[in-house]
């Protein structure tokens, strides 16, 4: 999946921010420490982040017709 430009509940851009947000995940930074650097104050954009899940790869093994 691909992160959405804006929250999808509340209209807040969050698209530029998943980069420096998945940046310090792989390097083990705590979650919550992080979204609070970057401004995600709200749940819905916090959510929306923690339920990402990166399935590209996993598309990309299938066969297209």
């Amino acid at each position: 999946m691909i992160i959405p430009i804006r929250c999808l509940s509340c209209g807040k851009p969050v698209g530029h921010l998943w980069a420096k947000y998945k940046e310090g995940v792989d390097k083990g930074e705590d979650r919550k420490k992080l979204m609070d650097e970057l401004g995600l104050e709200r749940y819905c954009c916090r959510g929306l982040f923690l339920g990402q899940v990166e399935l590209a790869d996993t598309a990309a093994e299938f066969k297209k017709f």
